[in-house]
């Protein structure tokens, strides 16, 4: 499973498992519709898909074909999708992002049972008006620290969510620049950077 590709088939709601080694097509799996992004979990073993109709698939690649093996839906529109990978805190919890409703979803990372769901409604950075529908972009897990990355885009803030105490959260948040969208890490996987795109940045956050 090192050498293993989850390959977006948009359109059709599904997503195919590709032999890196032998290029052929292992599985072809039905998920969300039109996969936005596929993680990896810290142990290899799963591939967390989201689809944009906010469908949450997690594929276990030790099957013989790999297949769903647990499936929850976090909204009606979503993008993101990430396991804790802090050490000591490797898949214990997986998180979504959601367009709508504007939130994230901290879940048991081994069943997928939601466990904390917090709005992203609040203040934009820049003329702190609130805004009634900020949408979760990218979600990274910090390798720093135990926490999720994620960016609030309407808002233009970054939050730390600390999942040491998932009953009582300990959020961080960082003023950045609005419309947060996609990004990803350096090499050192330190510094996260990301396009805030109607703003015309590049936002780097150091992690550490």
């Amino acid at each position: 499973i090192e050498n293993m590709f989850a390959v977006t088939l948009r359109d059709a709601g599904k997503v195919a498992i590709v032999d890196g080694d032998t290029k052929e097509v292992v599985a072809v799996i039905p998920t969300g519709y039109a996969v936005h992004i596929s993680r990896p979990s810290a142990s290899g073993r799963y591939v967390f898909t989201i689809g944009r109709d906010a469908r949450l698939d997690m594929i276990d690649l030790w099957m013989n074909p790999p297949q769903v093996v647990a499936e929850i839906k976090v909204g009606l529109e979503a993008r993101s999708v990430e396991t804790s990978k802090y050490k000591g805190y490797e898949d214990k919890y997986a998180i979504a992002g959601s367009y709508w409703p504007p939130q994230f979803t901290i879940m048991d990372g081994d069943t997928l049972k939601p466990l904390k769901i917090v709005s992203t409604r609040g203040m934009t950075v820049d003329t702190q008006e609130y805004h009634p529908e900020p949408r979760v972009a990218a979600i990274v897990a910090s390798h720093e620290h135990p926490e999720f990355i994620v960016n609030v885009k309407e808002t233009g803030k970054i939050l730390l969510v600390n999942y040491e105490d998932v009953n009582n959260l300990n959020i961080t948040t960082i003023d950045a620049a609005r419309f947060l969208h996609d990004g990803g890490w350096d090499s050192t996987k330190r510094y996260f950077l990301t396009a805030a795109n109607q703003s015309n940045k590049v936002v780097v956050s150091d992690s550490r």
